[in-house]
């Protein structure tokens, strides 16, 4: 089945920041800030680093929700492995974010461990990729849209380009390495319409 992610602003092989929801084996839920790509008709994708508790639930029970979400809050108490119950709906056999503007249950179809010999990441931890298929995807807002954080990072260069122009020499480096990092993420993660945008900015930084 071919599923219409557009509708949230998901578009094929782009990157997007998202609350990834599992439960384990006892019914204990647990939320982690990853990113997801959508590969197209009913098939997602997203890695996750060895060691977390969201790797293990879903190496266990082969299925994990994409929470589509701009909420500060839940971004953070994810990431920091304290989002409480309150924050779930009342579903016994399944995680999912109350109120979440869209989400996507996932069936996992296939884990792959990747060492750091082969994908280059810094740090000893196994990585996994992990691939599966849309089992349902439903959209509680109409203004849902899913975040691809390298709007951020343009917006940052945006910000500091006239100040870029003004402070002394030291600050300008750090201001350009914070504009080459941004850019790499860009051409990484985003469309192209923004990749146009940080490539044009920067040629404005390089005339002053």
């Amino acid at each position: 089945m071919n599923y219409d992610l557009i509708k949230v602003g998901v578009e094929p092989d782009l990157q997007y920041e998202c609350i990834i929801t599992t439960i384990n084996d006892e019914g204990v839920k647990n939320a982690g800030a990853f990113s997801f790509r959508y590969l197209g008709d009913d098939r997602v994708f997203c890695r996750i680093f060895e060691g977390s508790k969201t790797l293990k639930n879903i190496q266990n029970t082969h299925e994990y929700v994409v929470n589509i979400t701009q909420d500060p809050l839940v971004f953070t108490y994810a990431t920091l492995d304290c989002l409480s119950d309150e924050y779930y709906t009342d579903d016994s056999d399944i995680a999912i974010i109350k109120n979440t503007p869209a989400y996507i249950i996932v069936d996992v179809e296939n884990i792959e461990k990747k060492t750091p010999d082969d994908f280059p990441i810094q740090g000893n931890n196994n990585i996994f990729f992990i691939t599966g298929k849309i089992r349902k995807f439903t959209i509680n807002d109409e203004n849902a849209n899913a975040y691809n954080r390298g709007l951020s990072g343009l917006i940052e260069g945006l910000v500091n380009f006239e100040r870029y122009k003004i402070v002394d020499d030291e600050k300008r480096k750090e201001y350009m390495d914070r504009l080459i990092e941004n850019k790499r993420v860009i051409d990484k993660v985003s469309d192209e319409k923004t990749k146009k945008a940080m490539a044009d900015l920067k040629a404005e930084y390089d005339k002053n």
